[in-house]
């Protein structure tokens, strides 16, 4: 086996193994992106017995969310880019839920603005309530939640974009 495939081999094992999937949940993340390669085969490519083609190689890469290169790179530096690119992940989907939730408060807040327009049956006690946190927008939810109001940003010398909610603290 070449030195080539011998990094691939170990590589597209470390990744599976460090994401904790079996070689059948990797099959099924391939699926999902076009390629069909059962467990087998897969373990013929682990251990360095199958070359990948080009387009597994690509699948594979993605389902990992790293590119063929960093695939291709010294073990040992692949551990770093399987780090990266697991916080970069963590990150961006945590973002993204951040955003989806924060829309579907907006949309519910709506709602209830909406229901106490038209009834007039909901307790004066609970429609204050209700209207002074409806008044609230999500990102006023959220820095109520900000902890210490002590920006980490700040210690790390990231500067706060002056219309960032955080600015104003």
């Amino acid at each position: 086996m070449n030195a080539l495939v011998e990094r691939l081999a170990a590589n597209i094992s470390a990744a599976r193994q460090a994401r904790r999937w079996s070689q059948q949940q990797l099959c099924d993340k391939l699926a999902e992106r076009g390629v069909t390669t059962t467990p087998e085969d897969l373990d013929l490519i682990e251990s360095g017995e199958r070359e990948p083609g080009i387009t597994e190689t690509a699948a594979i890469a993605g389902a990992f969310n790293t590119s063929v290169d960093a695939l291709m790179t010294n073990p040992d530096d692949f551990e770093q880019a399987l780090v990266w690119t697991a916080l970069r992940t963590a990150y961006s989907d945590a973002r993204r839920r951040l955003m989806r939730d924060a829309a579907e408060y907006e949309r519910a807040s709506e709602a209830v603005c909406d229901y106490l327009d038209g009834d007039e049956r909901v307790p004066r006690v609970e429609r204050e309530e209700l209207e002074r946190q409806v008044a609230q927008s999500a990102a006023w939810v959220a820095l109520d939640g900000y902890n210490e109001r002590d920006p980490w940003r700040i210690r790390w010398g990231i500067p706060i974009d002056k219309e960032d909610p955080v600015a104003k603290l």
